[in-house]
Parts: structure tokens; C-alpha cells; sequence
């Protein structure tokens, strides 16, 4: 048993409107109850409301993992004297709030293992339209305008790529709890183009193809069919932002600059700099890079930024629990689109991201347990036939015995 804690999800008291009304606190990243948003208040009380009922269950490889990291990280934060921004903020984020939503995920993803899901593709449409009807009409509280957005769709969410990153985890997991047929492969692919289009998130389409390559049962044409369809999709309507001057610009201003100055940073020292130093040293860095500086506390890449925070235990922390690595082959596919798309953006700091990739761990463990379990069943039964034919052979069966 890896478990420290074994699982008891039937006592965890969840309900599917409990379930419900978290996800829909998780959205509302503008509205904050005193420094807190209202999700990670959730998340924390749904937390302790799973540790008095015993039904926390990591394993033993995510708990030492998740300590190296941290561990690595504090010295680097409190014993260095490298400048620093918010350094104590992400302490909190990466000591509390990220781990119980990554554990919340894992409870959830036990509870509902043999269980109806608590929302269906109608929920997220219907929350998509939520989403849009809050932007147009620009509900107080709800919604912020962000200048950089330049229209495109983010809703309750401070970003557009939160926003996607929302109802592309949740279509997924709908996903891999149906038949994974053409039918379901539309609706799954469906909310991941539609959100994509509505919120300019190009990077959607890409975990989006993966998911189709490594999980949809439609056969190889199909498949393929559907994949080109999405290439063909992105570069209709993303393909001019990729070309260009405007290619130019992020290679020689945003993201490709930006990935020689943290390699730069990394080759410098191979250490790490612990929490805090990546806004603070973009922020008064000679060069200007676009998206880095003041107000951003991470590159675009999850695996270089956790690099840059911890170095070696950084990168075993992305491997672990955005990619599955240590967890068996079964969580390594199921993440496998968290982890591509996790290249590209930094996933890393995103509640929802914790949340969603720890139901999907607990998910992965269990297939990965019945593939198992019917292997040995199999075995089993194979290795009785195998007896009985050999008694037969040898002419010491009961009814031989007794013909």
C-alpha cells in the first residue's frame, strides 16, 4: 500500500452541489474575502473538512518530492541575498494553497471514481455563457477589465489563459469518463474550440490534439481526421499571429528572449534562486521583456520557472506532478496534455491547475489499479486452466478418477 492515509471517499460527505459551488468559487479569482480569494478559502476548508474525516490519501513519493522542493526553495528564499517581490505571497501560494488544492483534486478524484460526475458538458456551456454574459455586461465584483486582454474573453477569470485552462480540464475529465468515441471526442474537442475562439487562448488546441491522439477510441483515421481539422483550425485563426512581425516580436521580445535570459539565469547558477526573484530581477533588467517585470512572478514556462525557484527539485516537482513521472505509465498519459501545455504557460501558478491535475492523478492510480487487478485475474484464471489440464493429462481429473 503506497497510501499513507488509505482513502475512505464514501465518508468524505461530498455532495454534487458542494462540488459545484467550489468550481464556481475557483472562477471568481477577483473577488476576495479579506487576502484571500473565495476558491482558496474552499479549498481550505474542504481540506480540513477531508483531514478530520481521515480520507487524505497522497503517496509517499508525492509527499517527499513536494517536501525536497520546498525545503529547497526556503533556504534558497531566506539565505540568499538576491532581491526580491512578493517573496512571502509565494511562500503562502506554493506552502499552502497549492497543495490542498492539488490534494482536494486527489480526494475528489477518489470520490467520484465510482461515482456520476457532479457536472456535465451542459454545466460548462452553460457557465460558459455565464463567463460571457459577465464580461459584456461588466458585472461589479465579478469582473475587472484587463487592458492587455484586448477583448477577448476571460469573464470571471484575471486572465484569458485561466479562463481556458478552466473549461479545458473540466471538459477533459468528462472526457475520459465517457466512452471516448466520435460522439464524445466532438464534445470534448467542441468546448475546447469554442474557447479557444471566444478567448484568443491559442494554446488550447494544442493539449486539445493530444488528448484526441492518446485517449480518443474513434480508430486511426478518425483520429488523425480530427487532429488535422484542429491544425487546420489553429492556423486559420492563429497562424497571422505566428508569422511575421509579429513572430519577430515574440522571438526577439517576448518569450524567445525571455527563454535566453532564464537558460542565462539557470547556466549562472544552477542552484536556483528561490521565491520572488523572477519579478523582481525582470523588473530591473536592462532589457525590457515583454510579459516579464513588474506585476508577473513567473516565465512562461512551468518546468524553467520551478528550474529557476529550486533548481533540480524544481524540475522533479514539474515531473511529478504535471507530468506523472513516479506516479506509473497510466497518470504519464493521462497528464501527458497538462504537461505539453505546461511548456508553453505557466501552469504552475494556477489553483485550478493543482486541483484539476490532482482529481486526474487519483483518476490515472485507479485505472492503473483495474488494469492490474483484471491482469492478476487473468493470470489467475489462466494458471487453474493450466492445473486442470495437466491433471486431465495425466488422468488424475475427478472424473477420470471415478469413470
Amino acid at each position: 500500500m503506497n497510501d499513507i492515509v488509505k482513502a475512505r471517499p464514501q465518508s468524505m460527505g461530498f455532495n454534487d452541489p458542494f462540488v459545484i459551488v467550489g468550481l464556481f468559487l475557483i472562477s471568481l479569482q477577483f473577488f476576495q474575502i479579506g487576502p484571500a480569494q473565495s476558491g482558496q478559502l474552499w479549498v481550505l476548508g474542504t481540506l480540513a473538512l477531508v483531514v478530520l474525516r481521515g480520507g487524505l490519501a497522497p503517496r509517499l513519493q508525492e509527499v517527499l518530492c513536494y517536501v525536497l522542493f520546498m525545503a529547497t526553495a526556503l533556504v534558497l528564499t531566506f539565505f540568499s541575498d538576491y532581491d526580491r517581490v512578493k517573496a512571502v505571497e509565494q511562500v503562502i501560494k506554493f506552502a499552502i494553497v497549492y497543495p490542498a488544492c492539488y490534494l482536494v483534486g486527489r480526494t475528489l478524484g477518489s470520490y467520484y471514481q465510482s461515482r456520476k460526475m457532479p457536472y456535465g458538458y451542459l454545466f460548462l456551456w452553460l457557465f460558459l455563457v455565464f463567463q460571457f454574459l459577465v464580461q459584456h455586461f461588466e458585472v461589479p465584483v465579478l469582473h475587472q477589465h484587463v487592458p492587455f486582454m484586448q477583448g477577448a474573453l476571460h469573464g470571471t477569470f484575471k486572465e484569458r489563459n485561466w479562463l481556458a485552462v478552466f473549461f479545458f480540464l473540466g471538459a477533459y475529465l468528462l472526457f475520459l469518463r465517457s466512452d471516448r468515441k466520435p460522439k464524445s471526442a466532438a464534445l470534448f474537442a467542441s468546448v475546447c474550440i469554442v474557447v479557444a475562439l471566444l478567448s484568443g487562448s491559442k494554446t488550447i488546441l494544442i493539449p486539445c490534439g493530444v488528448v484526441l491522439l492518446l485517449q480518443f477510441k474513434g480508430g486511426g483515421v478518425l483520429k488523425w481526421l480530427a487532429v488535422a481539422a484542429g491544425a487546420g483550425l489553429f492556423y486559420y485563426r492563429f497562424g497571422p499571429e505566428l508569422t511575421g512581425e509579429l513572430l519577430r516580436v515574440r522571438l526577439e521580445e517576448e518569450r524567445g528572449l525571455a527563454l535566453v535570459q532564464v537558460l542565462e539565469l539557470i547556466e549562472r547558477n544552477f542552484v536556483g534562486y528561490g521565491f520572488g526573484f523572477v519579478e523582481s530581477y525582470f523588473s530591473t533588467f536592462w532589457i525590457a521583456v515583454r510579459g516579464l517585470g513588474a506585476g508577473t512572478n513567473s516565465v512562461f514556462s512551468s518546468p524553467l520557472d520551478l528550474f529557476v525557484i529550486a533548481g533540480i527539485p524544481g524540475v522533479l516537482m514539474w515531473m511529478m506532478f504535471f507530468a506523472g513521472v513516479g506516479l506509473g505509465r497510466t497518470a504519464v498519459i493521462v497528464l501527458a496534455p497538462v504537461a505539453l501545455w505546461s511548456l508553453v504557460n505557466p501552469l504552475h501558478q494556477s489553483e485550478i491547475v493543482y486541483l484539476f491535475c490532482g482529481w486526474l492523478v487519483s483518476y490515472a492510480l485507479a485505472q492503473q489499479a483495474s488494469t492490474l487487478q483484471a491482469a492478476s485475474g487473468t493470470s489467475t484464471v489462466g494458471h487453474e486452466r493450466s492445473v486442470k489440464g495437466d491433471r486431465l493429462l495425466n488422468g488424475r481429473s475427478l472424473e477420470a478418477r471415478h469413470g
